[in-house]
């Protein structure tokens, strides 16, 4: 549990998201995250949280939806992959997901609440993962990715989307 994954255990197009988790204690980094976006998004006046820094972009809240989306998605592939379940995942659309949940029309709080449920839920989970679970590599989206990787992957995606949100929504 307390070493990065090895760039083998993952595709490429991770590597941007595995190198933000500088800390190799990946279950720390998951629970200080979620005090971490909590405080984020508590500071958010309510008049961003529909704001878009661009045409075609997020919104706030649809950023942290996808967020939540991505986590449990990730998370479902990491616990199917630690069972030893050989079983090729499929990908999916992200933004085919935000367009159709609807996160515009719920407040900031409920979604970060959420966020808070199902990222608690995962260190339920994550907690008990031995180094045989964390060694498991199953097949996500035709690509072949370690459980150890996915719960980097997931710390890394929710740190990217944060550090978005500051530097591009949150300026003035």
């Amino acid at each position: 549990m307390n070493r990065q994954p090895q760039s083998s255990e993952y595709p490429p197009y991770y590597a941007h998201y595995i190198s933000l988790v500088k800390e190799d204690n990946i279950l720390r980094v998951l629970k200080n995250q979620v005090i971490d976006i909590q405080a984020l998004i508590s500071g958010i006046p309510e008049d961003k949280e529909n704001y878009a820094y661009a045409e075609g972009k997020w919104t706030i809240k649809e950023v942290l939806g996808h967020v939540i989306d991505t986590e449990r998605i990730f998370g479902y592939r990491a616990m199917r992959m630690a069972r030893k379940d050989k079983t090729m995942l499929p990908g999916f659309d992200e933004n085919t997901f935000v367009e159709n949940a609807q996160f515009n029309k719920r407040t900031l709080y409920d979604l970060a609440h959420e966020f808070a449920i199902v990222r608690e839920s995962h260190l339920a989970s994550f907690k008990h993962f031995d180094e045989i679970a964390l060694n498991q590599i199953g097949n996500a989206n035709g690509k072949e990715v370690s459980v150890r990787a996915i719960l980097y992957m997931i710390a890394g995606h929710a740190a990217h989307h944060m550090d978005v949100i500051k530097t591009r929504y949150l300026i003035d």
